[in-house]
């Protein structure tokens, strides 16, 4: 059964999922009805680890273990994603307010205002004529990546927060007291970043460290010559290890960075904030299970009222079947979703949202259906109400006053009328998301187009003539040599025509042009040019892009294996490693088995110039010249740069797929046994 008013609480860490489910409790406090924490079989940030496939299987079991029906949900999207900035704005009446945000926001935000989700937060304090605003934007391809997960086990979330601002709303209203005149610290230690918050009544500051748990981790590797996966269980458990001195003289030069980030970062704050007093450090975060790390930040850091580990939330009970123990086991993890939850019961300070408005839709229709659901029961019952009336109570009277009959027709008559108009509303609802759905899938991937265009471009063979910039220049090239600049000779691929198509399984579509191979690994001119691209979506493949392209060759005059040597030695093995780059956001699969060969198609021009050779060998045919008679100058075409004849120019298409996604790393070899 769903729970009235209950709020999912969700952060993805690169260790694991955290989640809180909460609902307002008694005495203002909240109640926690659930919650759940799934850690990752690797951690995402290590090298082998397939990132969108861990947090689809961390979310899948997530949604298999809990009740999810009903429930709102609060998203949290890592503090290194996003932007943050808090600014002071001058006097100003109310309604002027937004446009000087907006403005500022311009000014701030080092991104396109159409490429970024952004929304501010006013922090204003009665007894000073001062407004500051906190401004926070993530990028509109990253939150609607992120996002797409979620989806896909059908959760729609009401608001997406940064965590940095959950951990100051879950400060504010756990660690703040009234008494407090000043503001404390809250550092997250993450796998890869620290975010560290600080928390006044009426202002925030944050900043992210790139520094976390996995620094440590590699400590030990480089230390203990051990694998990572290895290493980070020897941290995990470095308390109880016999060799636990030797573990924490490796990790100590980590300790020591992380602390002088952490003062550096307090002392610009107060630095710029004189006024105001740091009162005392709260660390969360599970690095801080690691024994020691807490007194030793605590020793290094000059804050008045110390460092104190996060070991109770006093605002919260425990609803019926939910283990206390366990709760506190993971109290270090539940900072930022205890603050997300916050923020969906309508209790945080900070209430901005980065959910992108087409998203926004959704969620909202999401809610409305289950209105729509609850109206629909309510008028069936009210339907039934005068038909059991009429056959079991009150038929003999009804039976002899047409006035009543004619008002239970009435009621009945409306019953059906709200019948279809929820009907009608609930069609709309389904058609209206699967639109914006459809939308957000061409939308999402759109980024990648122009990598994809300098990918295939860059893996041109080398030419002389790449680099010109200019037709006069081109012009001036071959007139000073003609001889070293003859145009079969000049390695050029002119591009004259690139398709780049999305598919939703990749593995489906068949990239081998078919037909008849000859001595030059070429398919024959008939071979599969016009062949359908299969972009099916209902396989269980991967995704990526199919991409068709064309051009003309500029090599070779009459011998087709020279020209298709260029072509699959050079080009394509360009390709291949101009298109395993890592950060690409798309690679080239190694697991494709379709040979360089079997991709490309090459054939003279329509008007190519024969010099006595018949047919073309190669699996080439020579479509403009039959039987190995030349074609004239004037029946050339020609080059509307240069001027000279095309006949020698070979034409070549040929088409590859890329998956989403950087490129897998190889698998870890086996440790040789010590």
């Amino acid at each position: 059964m769903a729970s009235s008013g209950a709020v999912w609480g969700i952060e993805i860490g690169q260790c694991a999922l955290k989640a809180i489910k909460v609902r307002p409790g008694p005495d203002e406090k909240l109640e926690v009805l659930a919650f759940d924490v799934v850690n990752h079989e690797k951690i995402l940030s290590q090298p082998d680890a397939d990132r969108d496939q861990l947090i689809e299987a961390a979310l899948e079991k997530f949604a298999e273990r809990n009740e999810l029906q009903g429930d709102r949900f609060v998203i949290g999207v890592p503090g290194q994603q996003t932007f943050a900035r808090f600014c002071k704005l001058p006097p100003a009446e109310a309604k002027k307010i937004p446009s000087l945000v907006r403005y500022e926001a311009e000014q701030q935000i080092p991104f396109d205002m159409e490429d970024v989700v952004w929304d501010y937060q006013k922090f204003e304090d009665q007894d000073s004529p001062d407004l500051e605003v906190g401004i926070f934007a993530m990028r509109k391809d990253l939150i609607r990546r992120y996002l797409e997960s979620f989806s896909r086990i059908g959760i729609n979330p009401t608001i997406v927060q940064t965590v940095p601002s959950a951990l100051y709303n879950f400060a504010h209203h756990e660690l703040l007291t009234d008494k407090d005149e000043g503001a404390v610290v809250v550092i997250d230690v993450g796998a890869q970043n620290t975010d560290l918050v600080v928390i006044e009544k009426n202002s925030a500051w944050t900043r992210n460290i790139p520094l976390g748990g996995n620094n440590f981790t590699e400590a030990l590797v480089r230390t203990f010559k051990l694998s990572f996966s290895k290493a980070e269980s020897l941290k995990r458990n470095a308390g109880s290890h016999k060799y636990a001195r030797q573990i924490f003289q490796a990790m100590r030069p980590n300790f020591s960075e992380l602390v002088a980030e952490t003062q550096r970062s307090i002392g610009y704050y107060s630095s710029t904030h004189r006024d105001v007093d740091l009162l005392r450090v709260y660390v969360v975060g599970n690095a801080f299970r690691l024994p020691g790390l807490q007194r030793y930040v605590e020793n290094n850091l000059t804050i008045q009222g110390g460092v104190a580990k996060i070991e109770r939330f006093a605002k919260v009970v425990h609803g019926e079947g939910v283990s206390e123990e366990k709760f506190k086991e993971n109290l270090l993890n539940f900072a930022g979703v205890y603050g997300l939850v916050l923020q969906g019961l309508g209790r945080s300070r900070i209430a901005a949202d980065l959910l992108p408005p087409e998203l926004a839709r959704i969620a909202v229709w999401k809610q409305k259906q289950w209105w729509f659901v609850g109206t629909a029961a309510a008028v069936a019952i009210a339907s039934m109400v005068p038909y059991v009336r009429d056959n079991f109570i009150d038929s003999a009277a009804l039976a002899g006053s047409p006035q009543v009959q004619s008002e239970i027709a009435s009621i009945i008559s409306q019953a059906n009328k709200f019948k279809q108009e929820y009907n009608a509303v609930k069609t709309d609802t389904a058609g209206q998301e699967q639109n914006v759905k459809r939308l957000i899938e061409l939308q999402q991937h759109k980024h990648l187009l122009p990598a994809i265009v300098t990918m295939v471009h860059a893996a041109r063979p080398e030419s002389p003539f790449n680099s010109v910039a200019s037709a006069a220049r081109l012009k001036e090239l071959i007139r000073n040599d003609p001889e070293r600049y003859k145009r079969t000779k000049r390695r050029q691929f002119l591009i004259d025509d690139l398709q780049i198509e999305y598919s939703s399984n990749v593995d489906a579509v068949d990239v081998d042009r078919g037909g008849a191979t000859g001595a030059a690994g070429f398919s024959g001119p008939g071979a599969g040019r016009g062949s359908s691209t299969n972009t099916g979506g209902d396989g269980q493949g991967r995704p990526g892009f199919v991409i068709d392209v064309s051009g003309r060759l500029l090599y070779g005059e009459q011998n087709t294996s020279v020209a298709a040597a260029l072509i699959t030695e050079e080009f394509y093995s360009n390709l291949r490693r101009y298109g395993q780059q890592p950060g690409l956001g798309f690679h080239l699969p190694d697991d494709d088995r379709t040979s360089p060969e079997g991709k490309i198609y090459i054939e003279s021009s329509p008007n190519f110039r024969s010099t006595g050779a018949s047919g073309g060998g190669g699996g080439v045919r020579f479509s403009g010249a039959t039987g190995g008679q030349p074609a004239s100058d004037d029946a050339l075409a020609l080059d509307p740069i240069t001027g000279e004849p095309t006949g020698t120019d070979w034409e070549v298409s040929f088409r590859f797929k890329v998956l989403l996604g950087d490129m897998p790393q190889p698998e870890e070899q086996p440790e040789a046994s010590q």
